[in-house]
């Protein structure tokens, strides 16, 4: 096995070890939920996913005969998405393709595609608006953006609430920045506003957002959170706060889905 291989099968290992816990089961349940919601029952959508990893978040939508593409740096994350989609019988929905999205050329569909993923990406990127117009072009007149990126106030309600660090939760009100700890590599951290002013400057209209893990990540007691018999407690709770303020406001996390125009402009103000 050549070193480049061996460190990207190290990576998907040390990447299985941490999505397979309980926070991130939640996480992954959550959007997918909020994914229902937004897409049509019956019918089959042409999807891209941005940053795919493993593809957590594709196969549940291949699962209900949706088409997917899935893009990623990482060839392991990649083989690995398309074993567990054999394995779940859709291997027929699934595609994928290595690329590097931070370089915002995307592979168009034909016809556009209906549903662009793009969780937990944007936030590594010092100016995210290439990629986001990236994607509008790609996107069909009226198609859809799923968005997950972190909420900057989760940080210090954190801070303050399960680790009860009160300075440096007091510290982190001014951060513009967070260390994400299992990559070893800065987030960038903007409020909901700055959020829309960057899709508005794309080509997108925000449409809704919904918390994912809005007391989750405050619980201290570890028993309380990940115990089996009190999850499904857990996940109703968290489904029911997640599309309501003030309580998505806290959560960890935000699901922003935004739309192109249906007159079929994209990004840069031109027909696609």
């Amino acid at each position: 096995m050549s070193e480049q291989a061996a460190g990207e099968a190290s990576e998907l290992a040390a990447w299985r070890r941490n999505q397979d816990q309980p926070w991130n089961r939640l996480r992954y349940l959550l959007v997918a939920a909020n994914l229902q919601r937004l897409m049509d029952a019956g019918s089959a959508w042409r999807v891209l996913d941005v940053g795919a990893g493993d593809g957590r978040d594709a196969l549940p939508l291949a699962q209900r005969g949706h088409a997917v593409l899935l893009l990623d740096r990482s060839v392991a994350m990649l083989t690995e998405a398309e074993r567990c989609a054999a394995e779940l019988g859709v291997s027929n929905c699934i595609r994928t393709r290595q690329v590097d999205i931070t370089a915002a050329a995307l592979p168009p569909a034909p016809e556009g595609y209906d549903l662009v993923l793009c969780h937990n990406v944007l936030q590594y990127l010092p100016e995210p608006t290439p990629l986001l117009r990236a994607m509008a072009r790609v996107l069909r007149p009226g198609g859809w953006l799923s968005l997950l990126i972190p909420n900057p106030a989760a940080e210090t309600l954190r801070l303050a609430l399960q680790q009860h660090d009160l300075s440096a939760a007091l510290a982190s009100l001014t951060a513009t920045s967070h260390r994400n700890h299992f990559y070893g590599v800065e987030m960038h951290l903007r409020a909901l506003p700055a959020w829309f002013d960057l899709l508005s400057a794309a080509g997108f209209e925000a449409i809704d957002y919904a918390g994912v893990r809005c007391v989750n990540d405050y619980i201290r007691d570890d028993a309380v959170k990940f115990g089996e018999d009190r999850f499904p407690q857990l996940l109703a709770l968290e489904r029911a706060l997640g599309v309501r303020s003030p309580y998505r406001d806290i959560a960890r996390l935000w699901q922003i889905t935004a739309r192109t125009p249906t007159n079929g402009a994209n990004g840069d103000g031109a027909a696609p």
